[in-house]
């Protein structure tokens, strides 16, 4: 299955940034964070983003958000000795 940015779902539609954070319900500087993996994008907006996008929520690639904390999975695997 193909997916898609955040960005590229919006592009798709011609929808420019602040168009499309008015739609979801953001500001245009929320949406920016969101697309470049600032911030994390909640379920609720994710879903209302797929709806404005006219795309289904799977089909979105989202960005890792770096928060400058380890998975858990990571954690594990950096106290497990081999």
């Amino acid at each position: 299955m193909i997916k898609l940015s955040l960005a590229a779902a919006r592009v798709n539609v011609g929808l420019k940034q602040e168009e499309a954070a008015k739609m979801i319900g953001v500001t245009a500087k929320t949406l920016r964070n969101y697309e470049k993996g600032i911030t994390a994008i909640p379920a609720h907006k994710l879903k209302r983003a797929a709806k404005v996008y006219g795309v289904p929520q799977d089909v979105i690639r989202l960005p890792v958000v770096d928060d400058g904390e380890y998975d858990e999975d990571e954690k594990n695997l950096q106290h497990t000795t081999v």
